[in-house]
């Protein structure tokens, strides 16, 4: 009886919980630009979906991650990536580039 309700967690690949906040930008949520870079945070194993575009913190948005899979389902392909890696692409449907994310310093 309870394993069904195991079934749709095993079925999730991310690490955060579909209602966990993520940022992203304005331009994603209004279909402006699409996600071309996803950053998962080794600091706190946040998430963020952004594109390579320049913004500032006013187009900055927290949303639910699900909402993000809804969004673009092919973030998907990199639920699975480890906290201080980040991916990135060209367009949507390009192959995913996984690469360390660089330290920052303070500055």
């Amino acid at each position: 009886m309870f394993g069904i309700f195991k079934k749709k967690e095993v079925d999730w690949p991310f690490d955060q919980p579909k209602n966990c906040a993520v940022f992203t930008i304005r331009q994603i949520i209004e279909g402006e630009c699409p996600i071309q870079v996803v950053y998962h945070d080794l600091e706190d194993d946040g998430w963020q979906f952004v594109s390579n575009i320049e913004y500032t913190m006013e187009d900055a948005k927290l949303v639910g991650l699900e909402e993000i899979t809804k969004i673009d389902p092919t973030v998907f392909e990199v639920a699975k990536i480890e906290p201080g890696y980040h991916a990135w692409r060209n367009e949507v449907g390009d192959k995913w580039t996984i690469a360390k994310t660089p330290e920052q310093l303070d500055e």
